[in-house]
């Protein structure tokens, strides 16, 4: 199962140099970004709940979180709650349903919303800093 996601051109050496700028503007492109994946976040977990057979008796597993990893220029959502010790109950199929019954389809429709929210982030911080 291949992750899919929104590849935006430059975002690694960009984020490499807002941060040598200053710290205020990595945590501005940050927040941004993550602000930016939050219609995607929230989507999948409704998504999960409504899609996923017996997720409404634990909504706690349709719970996602935004990662934005400078590093590496990625942000991307991933379930928040981990398995911690051995289940009683496999329920072996359960990542391949988040990503494609609520993950895939909330990315699909936010889109082009996600596309506007980073070229809007990345285009009022240039802005500020006279880029």
């Amino acid at each position: 199962m291949a992750a899919r996601g929104i590849k935006v051109k430059g975002l690694r050496e960009t984020a490499r140099a807002f941060d040598n700028i200053s710290d205020n503007l990595s945590e501005e492109l940050t927040d941004g970004l993550k602000h930016a994946a939050e219609p995607v976040r929230a989507a999948a977990e409704k998504k999960a709940v409504a899609k996923i057979v017996n997720m409404d008796r634990s909504p706690a597993w349709a719970e996602q979180k935004t990662v934005v990893s400078k590093r590496t220029a990625l942000v991307y959502i991933a379930p928040k709650k981990r398995q911690t010790r051995k289940p009683q109950r496999k329920r072996k199929n359960l990542a391949e349903l988040m990503m494609g019954r609520a993950m895939e389809p909330a990315l699909d429709e936010n889109e082009d919303r996600v596309r506007e929210e980073v070229d809007d982030v990345l285009n009022r911080l240039s802005r500020k800093n006279g880029f």
